[in-house]
């Protein structure tokens, strides 16, 4: 029943990783990286971006959409899906040259090995067939995926370069720390046992044999439906604030030590619940947690360089785009429609 409570690195600001990978393309965002010819669709900072290789990447999602739900193309919402669809391969390509672009200027390159070991995660984390399905959905081959993690690791070799002077400093760190103190609180605890039982009246017949002086263990271990808690006694172990059902929640944190509660009832069944121990919620002293501090600190500061940096490569990029297309918003970082 109890969930595992996130560390306080987990719960806060998220890692400079989660922000460029936001950043940058997602797993049905894939266009192919044809080699340019013929005339250009748009260009980014006087670089071309060929008609062949942007067509043929809006087909490509087209099909796609077409094999799921053929009426999606249809009438006036097709042909919004269609206009809204080139204007995402649009935005994602300027996007990508941006990076690309950025990363010669910069001198930064897209390590091998690294773009290998995530395509052989991702294809054992779906499971072979699974992975070569996904594909085959797509319309997309193993090489052309692979396209896509290089794109994505770029990003990710770019947030580095930009990054790499945030330093910290131990005295931002401790002020870091009383400014986000709540991320830095353990939730407070008890350690609790149950009784889980089908029916109310299931519930009260248990709660009658404990008053009649039964221990709890043994009547949890007699007639409890909850198979893996029933051979310890109901034990539950430690449970975390926020992390069970509000129902049996507030029946275990408002019960004294040795205390049994009436019978629960709760999304899974009736509890008789019990509390074994208690903690109350504490702030961790800063000397304890400052390598998790550290790490927070860290993750909210290189997201903010990142994201400006990035919000000044946007606003300089000279992107001419085709009137029918649309116009590059600097601000938003994508395509929108003339004029909007």
């Amino acid at each position: 029943m109890s969930q595992k409570r996130k560390t306080a690195g987990e719960r806060g600001v998220p890692a400079l990783m989660i922000v460029v990978t936001l950043l940058t393309l997602i797993f049905c965002s894939f266009y192919i990286t044809a080699g340019c010819s013929g005339e250009n669709a748009f260009s980014v900072n006087r670089e071309g971006i060929s008609s062949e290789r942007f067509e043929a990447e809006v087909d490509r999602r087209l099909s796609t959409i077409r094999r799921r739900n053929p009426e999606e193309l249809e009438g006036d919402k097709g042909r919004m899906l269609r206009t809204e669809t080139k204007r995402q391969v649009a935005t994602e390509m300027i996007k990508d040259d941006l990076m690309r672009q950025q990363a010669e200027e910069l001198g930064v390159t897209v390590p091998g090995e690294t773009v290998g070991r995530r395509l052989e995660e991702e294809r054992l984390a779906s499971g072979l067939d699974e992975f070569q399905k996904i594909l085959d959905q797509q319309g997309l081959t193993e090489e052309e995926y692979k396209k896509t993690i290089e794109r994505q690791v770029l990003v990710d070799e770019l947030g580095k370069k930009v990054c790499e002077r945030v330093s910290a400093p131990d005295d931002e760190l401790e002020t870091y720390y009383l400014t986000h103190k709540d991320m830095f609180t353990r939730a407070a605890m008890v350690h609790a046992a149950h009784i889980l039982l089908e029916t109310e009246n299931e519930a009260k017949a248990a709660l009658g044999q404990l008053k009649a002086g039964r221990n709890f263990a043994s009547v949890a271990r007699a007639v409890s439906k909850d198979s893996a808690t029933r051979s310890n006694g109901g034990d539950l172990g430690w449970i975390e604030q926020g992390t069970m059902d509000p129902a049996f929640e507030q029946a275990a944190f408002s019960l004294a030590v040795g205390q049994v509660s009436e019978a629960v009832k709760a999304s899974n069944g009736y509890h008789v619940v019990t509390v074994l121990d208690k903690r109350e919620a504490y702030a961790l002293p800063f000397e304890e947690i400052k390598t998790e501090v550290k790490k927070a600190y860290l993750a909210e500061n290189k997201e903010a360089v990142f994201s400006d940096w990035l919000k000044t490569v946007y606003a300089n990029a000279d992107v001419d785009i085709p009137d029918e297309l649309g116009e590059w918003d600097p601000v938003l970082g994508i395509v929108v429609s003339k004029g909007r």
